[in-house]
């Protein structure tokens, strides 16, 4: 057997496996969100300031490059709505009944999930990929040598990208899905412009926006969490980075869809 499949056969194990390496896991994210909030609250109280040219990239990572698709997506999802709807009111004459469900289940499931897992997908891959990376070329070492906490430097503009182009995008794909619905619906059922309004403001109260908002936000912590565990716990292999990127991935949509779980069965 070659030297190198000897050497992979008996290779250590992770130190996040098993039951002790999950709670592991769950102190370093915790570790890291800590370490994001005092950077933060520093930066508030003028003891710090944040790195203004990784802020701006990580938006560009987490956001900025993805309009185009939560764009085309939220418009289409739009106008699949718009055109089930028309059919429905085809045979049916509840459409004040029907604008309430396709609203509340827009703002309220749809566009939030899609948001949550567009920005896994992008920003998240992204912060999980740069930290694997840092550690697999020794530069993480660098860091700590250095006194810098990588935490503070790297996953701090980067969650805060995350959670600014979530409630961005989590805003403007209500506004294309819900507009694009609308538009069919006016000009091909010809649904008054007043039950369209009526429908907008009977569903969407203070408690629906406060939980339609909190839900991107929330999504967006988790994901660069996980990102942030993944990369850090890579190791030093460089197939590693592309293993951090895949469970970064598949733990951000699962987790995505726990929490909306959890909203679903909090009671109100």
């Amino acid at each position: 057997m070659p030297l190198a499949a000897r050497d992979l056969r008996h290779a250590p194990a992770s130190p996040f496996d098993g039951v002790l390496g999950r709670l592991a896991a769950l102190g370093l994210a915790a570790r890291a969100l800590l370490d994001c909030l005092g950077l933060y609250l520093d930066i508030l109280l003028g003891r710090d300031r944040l790195d203004l040219p990784a802020l701006a990239a990580a938006l560009r990572q987490a956001g900025l490059s993805i309009l185009p698709a939560v764009t085309l997506v939220t418009a289409a999802l739009g106008v699949i709505l718009g055109r089930q709807a028309a059919s429905v009111l085809e045979d049916f004459n509840f459409p004040g009944a029907l604008l309430f469900t396709i609203t509340y289940a827009v703002v309220m499931e749809l566009v939030p999930l899609l948001v949550g897992v567009m920005v896994a997908g992008r920003g998240g891959v992204a912060l999980a990929v740069r930290h694997a990376t840092l550690v697999a070329t020794g530069e993480m070492d660098g860091l700590l040598v250095s006194g810098i906490n990588p935490f503070r430097f790297i996953t701090g503009p980067a969650l805060l990208a995350l959670l600014a182009m979530s409630f961005a995008f989590l805003v403007w794909g209500s506004l294309v899905t819900v507009g694009s619905a609308f538009l069919w619906l006016f000009f091909f059922s010809e649904v008054p412009p007043y039950q369209l309004i009526d429908a907008v403001r009977n569903t969407l109260g203070p408690f629906e926006v406060r939980e339609a908002v909190a839900k991107p936000l929330v999504f967006a912590v988790v994901v660069a969490l996980i990102a942030t565990v993944n990369g850090t716990v890579a190791g030093r292999d460089p197939d590693a980075i592309g293993e951090a990127a895949t469970r970064t991935m598949i733990g951000a949509v699962t987790s995505i869809l726990l929490i909306d779980l959890l909203f679903v069965l909090w009671p109100d």
